[in-house]
């Protein structure tokens, strides 16, 4: 059976007005059912604010419609997100909440709170079971594993590693702690050059299993304890410690699948994803400095089942679209991995509103 993948297009990105109601009149046509969420659920709505100085990220003003009807099933909704793994402003939740004001997120303006889920530093996570070709469990953020109900809001894109960036990143390295986060963008330990080490003893201080020492006053990694939980590389102020990016293409993929199967194995029928096809950049909205379009604008897509549609979203902006602007990329694998660990399915059938 085909999942089914709902389409509403819109006409001018430029009226707030069109885009909430469009974006609410797909919510209702989702089929959510009437337990999706219950009152008293703490339901959270999964987004990225963008890095500061991008501007392709969903908007504030645009889910207020939505946000209020969801308000009339809980009184407990909010929206939530993850540290970087990257020291940049969103590698902390203090820096992450100043960014999320600077691009019109904040109680005031949605009427909800924003909560950052792996705590301040990216530490809190919980351990969740799944059946993976690489991963029998993943680090998810503490606060994503004790909510109640989901609903993954992605602006797709292009990415780097991924080829896409749709819901699977969303889900996959986006409701992952910090640590989760390094386990698939890394291979390897991490290393310290010792001519950037001042000697400060703050990665010591947040190692979880003694790994790290000082000699001559400079940090020491006994990798035989090394755990890889990069939790090292976040307090270390003077870069000394750094992580290597050098986990291959495919696996990078399989693995972040696995983890948003690992969210899929939290929330089970209370998981729900929308797809926002505008402004659809080369780079995402980590990365992407106010890029210019791919293609034109379609509008928005949304469904119960994230491999339907990232892949339902891949066709209606073109595979090839992708492979033009990262040729040694295939996003497909993402997809075929997230049928295989039964995710989802491919299969879908377009429903426009």
């Amino acid at each position: 059976m085909k999942s089914r993948v709902y389409l509403k297009r819109i006409s001018d990105w430029t009226s707030v007005d069109e885009i909430k109601k469009g974006l609410l009149s797909l919510w209702q046509h989702m089929d959510t059912g009437d337990t999706f969420i219950n009152k008293g659920d703490f339901a959270a709505l999964k987004l990225t604010f963008g890095e500061e100085g991008s501007s392709g990220y969903i908007k504030a003003g645009w889910l207020s419609d939505l946000i209020e009807s969801l308000r009339q099933k809980t009184e407990n909704l909010f929206v939530i997100e993850t540290n970087t793994l990257y020291r940049e402003k969103r590698s902390n939740a203090v820096g992450h909440l100043k960014v999320a004001h600077l691009h019109g997120y904040d109680i005031q303006t949605l009427g909800i709170p924003i909560i950052i889920a792996d705590g301040l530093k990216g530490r809190s996570s919980q351990n969740v079971s799944i059946r993976g070709d690489h991963l029998d469990s993943v680090k998810l953020a503490k606060a994503v594993s004790e909510s109640d109900a989901i609903i993954s809001l992605s602006h797709v894109t292009g990415h780097c590693q991924t080829g896409l960036a749709g819901t699977l990143k969303n889900l996959g390295m986006g409701c992952a702690a910090r640590s989760g986060k390094l386990v698939q963008h890394s291979k390897t330990l991490p290393e310290i050059t010792l001519e950037k080490c001042i000697g400060c003893g703050s990665c010591m201080e947040v190692c979880p299993v003694n790994a790290i020492g000082l000699k001559r006053k400079k940090a020491i990694l006994v990798k035989e304890r090394c755990i890889g939980c990069g939790e090292c590389t976040v307090s270390c102020q003077s870069g000394a410690i750094e992580i290597k990016y050098d986990e291959s293409i495919v696996k990078l993929q399989e693995k972040m699948v696995e983890y948003a199967l690992g969210v899929k194995n939290i929330f089970k029928s209370k998981m729900a994803c929308i797809n926002f096809l505008y402004n659809i950049t080369k780079n995402c909205d980590c990365m992407s400095k106010n890029e210019a379009s791919l293609v034109p604008d379609i509008g928005i897509i949304g469904g119960m089942d994230p491999v339907a549609l990232d892949k339902a979203s891949l066709d209606l902006v073109g595979l090839d679209t992708f492979k033009k602007i990262f040729p040694e990329v295939d996003p497909l694998i993402q997809i075929r991995h997230a049928e295989k660990v039964k995710l989802g399915s491919s299969e879908y059938e377009v429903i426009e509103i």
